[in-house]
């Protein structure tokens, strides 16, 4: 993998060039030495793990001047990159097969995340459906 560390990258930015840096180093992460882990070879068996990477950023910089005649600038920026392995590319002599990395701590979130919804959604439906009982 790539020796990128996931997680913020930010801060203040005094010019242009310092923004272009930033861009730069965020997508950084998007090589592929990122997305495919080195190879491991044991007993004729070979297995590449795959990753999924996200990376979303932005920044500005500004220049401006005040009634004096001064001028000034500045700006700032940040950006969020991670990643996460999805899949395990396994070759054997017996051929290829790709197993998927489950993440069970996303799927519980997700499973939690419908639940809530699910529930809030129904006591809406309940709430409008006694307000409609209640004005016949």
């Amino acid at each position: 993998m790539s020796e990128q560390p996931d997680g913020f990258f930010g801060g203040k930015l005094d010019n242009g060039k310092q923004a272009l840096d930033l861009i730069a180093r965020l997508f950084d992460v998007a090589d592929p030495g990122a997305v495919y882990a080195p190879p491991v070879v044991k007993d004729g068996r070979t297995v590449i793990l795959a990753s999924e990477l996200t990376a979303s950023m932005g920044a500005g910089y500004g220049v401006g001047a005040d009634e004096n005649g001064e001028t000034g600038g500045g700006g700032g920026g940040g950006g969020f990159a991670v990643g996460r392995p999805v899949a395990a590319v396994v070759i054997e002599p017996g051929g290829v097969r790709v197993e998927p990395v489950v993440d069970v701590t996303k799927l519980g979130i997700a499973l939690f995340t419908t639940l809530a919804a699910m529930f809030l959604a129904w006591g809406r439906i309940r709430r409008d459906l006694d307000k409609l009982k209640r004005s016949f």
